[in-house]
Formats: C-alpha cells, sequence, structure tokens
C-alpha cells in the first residue's frame, strides 16, 4: 500500500470528528431515482436514498473562483467537498447511463443535479452541483 492509501482512514476519521464537533451541519444526501415508465418523468418514482456519512463540505464558489472561470458557475452553485473516497465510488454520483434513471443531490432541503464529473483527489470527491429548481 502506498502512504495515501495508509492515510485513508486517519482523513476520514478527522472528516468524522469534524461532523462530531458540529463544523459540518449540512447534510447532502444521494438520491437515484428510478422511473417505471423506462423515462424520466414517465410512471412512478422509486427512490434509493444514500446519505454522505461523515458530511461533506459544503460552500458556494468563491467569488475569485467565479471571476477566474467565467460562464462555469451559475447563480446558487454549491461545491461539495471531503467526500471520503475509501467510503464511495464515482458511481455512487454518477450510476451508468440507464434510461429512466436520474440521480438527485439533496442539501438539505434542495435538490441539486451534478455538473460534469467528480474530481478525484487523493482522499477525497468533489462535485460541482447546480439547483434544479433555480428561478427563472
Amino acid at each position: 500500500m502506498s502512504l495515501v492509501e495508509d492515510l485513508r482512514p486517519v482523513v476520514d476519521a478527522g472528516r468524522q470528528l469534524a461532523q462530531d464537533l458540529g463544523l459540518r451541519g449540512r447534510s447532502v444526501t444521494v438520491r437515484v431515482r428510478t422511473w417505471s415508465g423506462g423515462r424520466i418523468g414517465s410512471g412512478t418514482a422509486s427512490d434509493v436514498d444514500t446519505l454522505l456519512v461523515p458530511a461533506p463540505k459544503v460552500v458556494e464558489p468563491p467569488a475569485r473562483l467565479v471571476g477566474d472561470a467565467p460562464g462555469m458557475y451559475e447563480s446558487g452553485d454549491l461545491i461539495v467537498t471531503k467526500i471520503a473516497r475509501d467510503t464511495y465510488t464515482e458511481s455512487t454520483f454518477t450510476p451508468s447511463k440507464i434510461a429512466g434513471v436520474e440521480v438527485i443531490f439533496l442539501v438539505d432541503t434542495r435538490q441539486y443535479r451534478i455538473v460534469g464529473a467528480p474530481s478525484d483527489k487523493n482522499f477525497e470527491w468533489a462535485l460541482l452541483l447546480r439547483r434544479m429548481d433555480r428561478p427563472a
């Protein structure tokens, strides 16, 4: 095993400690919704929820980042980081492309969709999320 692999459980324990101390107050749930009609919005929806534990860090994109990448971020976007890489895989956030299946991220009570692909770093996954119910 590499040093990075050896340190992942220690990093995850630190994340759990941050949650236990109340430093990460926002919950993030990954909801995989399957529609019985074979198309999104067709038929009856069946949901499978996965609460991300320990709670990841959730922030709005900083103004500096928005200015450096015009058009990449929109009002209401969130950056979710510090997601335990050993606990979750990329398929947790982007299941295979199956007709009638969608992935929704619940941050507190608001619904979001992932923008782009999850970012894979040594100790964590990072996501860019966009609100589904944005005002027009």
